[in-house]
């Protein structure tokens, strides 16, 4: 994983975190390595807006385009914010995703066509107590293990330009 680094970004001093993610460069790769799984929702859109608004409002309207599978052959390494360690220094906390197929979710704004790429798995809650379920009938008692989904940024394609939709 690469080092993080201070970039200006619009006149704003930014850590820039390179991408180590594994999604593929491009929107359209993506989208195509999810169709063999086939798509839970799928509307595609076309951003009305531009950058400007997004830029001027320090915010993106996101619509649903798709949800569905995508395969990632290897594990994922997200930038899950940041962290005081003990000497009271700031420290980037990294969430590992494990190797496999993982549910996305992905919204683009409505205004400069940014995408917003989501990991939304249900993965096991550690720490949660399992629930115990009982069959009034029968009497015979199940116990589900506690899970919960996960709601991960995994990264963003940049709106539209001239090289398409890229991730940055």
């Amino acid at each position: 994983m690469a080092t993080p680094r201070e970039e200006t970004i619009e006149g704003q001093t930014t850590l820039v975190v390179p991408a180590g993610t594994g999604l593929p460069r491009k929107l359209d790769e993506l989208l195509s390595a999810m169709t063999p799984f086939g798509f839970s929702y799928r509307e595609d859109i076309v951003p009305t807006g531009t950058s400007v608004r997004c830029t001027v409002e320090r915010d993106h309207r996101l619509a649903l385009i798709r949800e569905g599978r995508w395969l990632a052959y290897h594990g994922l390494s997200v930038n899950a914010g940041m962290d005081r360690a003990p000497s009271g220094s700031l420290v980037p906390v990294v969430r590992r995703i494990p190797p496999g197929v993982l549910e996305l979710r992905l919204e683009m704004c409505r205004d400069c066509g940014a995408v917003c790429v989501r990991d939304v798995s249900s993965e096991q809650y550690f720490g949660a107590r399992p629930a115990r379920l009982v069959n009034r009938e029968t009497g015979e008692t199940r116990v589900a293990p506690a899970v919960a989904r996960r709601n991960i940024v995994l990264g963003w394609y940049s709106g539209a330009r001239p090289g398409r939709r890229e991730y940055v």
